[in-house]
């Protein structure tokens, strides 16, 4: 059942009190339902999250925290909830992700006057996202008398909450240096984790040089990092004809998304 939950952390998780609600996005779908948004005293509710991982790769690390509630309430088995690895989807094979559910259960405190309490749920996970892309370089007459294509070939990403474009000159001959430029963009709902990705980029065959394997992204108004990007060089020496080469890119990061909401409970009755 903890499949369920990983998958909704990429796409944005969904509080609606006393009913169910689904929520979807880039990969991963989530259903949350609180069971009742006002309680008596001393009753209980059930808060439950539901998520499954339609994205490209396998969710790691995965948990639940429940925050904000004080002291006085019964919170059942515990406010942080470990849920197993969520395997990737594969729409080619009809294949779908892990999925899974988790719940708590919530008993109110008793109380002499009525009482709100916000309270959020953070998930947590660890994801990867790759995209592969084929370069192609021709020595310049070559390219000219047979019409060759050149440049950035194809280009294939998994889905994820952070999304990888690579880009590449459209005229790539033989002989010279040539930038390859890696988008970054958060484009879940969520947070990367210290607006940080850990970035591994090879290109078998090919003379790659990248200044660094980190990728700071750039937070917008809110601090949440969005957008970050990355300039390596591939060296084109030595083409009599034409050759192409794949160039293969990783980013490792740690991402959650967190929803807040509200439970109250009525005062005590005589």
């Amino acid at each position: 059942m903890k499949k369920w939950k990983i998958l909704a952390l990429l796409i944005g998780v969904v509080f609606i009190s006393g009913c169910t609600t689904t929520t979807s996005g880039n990969g991963p779908s989530m259903t949350v339902s609180l069971s009742d948004s006002t309680v008596e005293p001393g009753t209980q509710a059930q808060l439950t999250v539901q998520v499954q991982n339609n994205g490209g790769a396998t969710a790691t690390g995965v948990h639940a925290d429940l925050n904000g509630l004080t002291q006085d309430w019964g919170i059942s088995p515990g406010t942080s909830l470990g849920i197993q690895d969520l395997e990737a989807a594969d729409p080619s094979h009809n294949f779908p992700g892990g999925a899974d559910s988790v719940s708590w259960t919530l008993t109110a405190p008793g109380l002499n006057t009525q009482i709100s309490y916000p309270f959020s749920v953070r998930l947590n996970f660890n994801y990867e996202t790759t995209n592969n892309a084929i370069v192609r370089i021709a020595n310049s007459q070559y390219a000219q008398t047979n019409k060759l294509q050149t440049g950035l070939i194809s280009s294939t990403q998994t889905g994820g909450p952070v999304t990888i474009t690579v880009r590449a000159p459209n005229a790539v001959f033989g002989g010279s240096t040539i930038p390859i430029y890696f988008d970054f963009n958060n484009a879940g709902s969520g947070v990367v984790v210290g607006n940080m990705l850990n970035v591994f980029v090879s290109a078998p065959g090919a003379g790659l040089s990248c200044p660094k394997n980190g990728v700071s992204l750039i937070p917008d108004s809110n601090g949440v990092g969005r957008n970050g990007i990355l300039r390596c060089t591939v060296s084109t020496a030595g083409v009599s004809s034409w050759s192409q080469f794949t160039v293969n890119v990783k980013a490792d990061y740690s991402y959650y998304m967190e929803q807040f909401n509200s439970v109250t409970v009525l005062a005590k009755t005589s």
